[in-house]
């Protein structure tokens, strides 16, 4: 149960962000945000793993849709909306195992917690020196080249490593 709420407090964060933020978007974002906050709702009342990643679904549309009808530049807090929704869709994946008749050692939900964390705070960091090389002045050089090269290069390799290693 604690799993589930604090998976529907990230969703719940996320979308509040995104509403306070909406202005002329507000009825749209509010509208495919909530759809996607009843349907959290019921993927967790449910237990049903397969759709989980619907609400997050409708919750980075809304969040999109935001960005877009405002027209801003580059969102410095798109980090935390991004560990957000990992929290979100991770946190409501592992309630749902919870709910399975085989119990897991209390060594290895202790395992899956930290594990979760290092993700979590990996992410934000990559994510942030991603948006902090976007937000940054372009330059003509080859030293931006390089250094927007290697970014590239290691977000690939970091989804790679992760992607095996599950």
């Amino acid at each position: 149960m604690t799993l589930a709420a604090l998976s529907a407090c990230s969703y719940a964060g996320v979308l509040a962000y995104t509403l306070a933020r909406s202005g002329r978007a507000l009825p749209a974002a509010g509208a495919l945000g909530s759809i996607g906050g009843l349907l959290l709702v019921v993927v967790l009342v449910r237990a049903n793993a397969e759709l989980v990643p619907w609400p997050l679904a409708f919750l980075c549309v809304a969040y999109g849709v935001e960005l877009v009808v405002r027209g801003a530049g580059v969102d410095g807090a798109a980090p935390l909306v991004a560990v957000g929704l990992l929290l979100c869709g991770e946190l409501a994946a592992w309630s749902i195992d919870e709910r399975l008749r085989i119990t897991a050692e209390r060594a290895v939900r202790r395992a899956r917690a930290v594990a979760l964390g290092a993700l979590a705070f990996g992410s934000l960091a990559l994510a942030a020196l991603v948006i902090a090389l976007a937000a940054a002045p372009a330059g003509s050089g080859l030293a931006w080249t390089v250094l927007g090269a290697a970014g590239t290069v290691a977000v690939v390799g970091l989804a790679v490593r992760l992607a095996r290693r599950s």
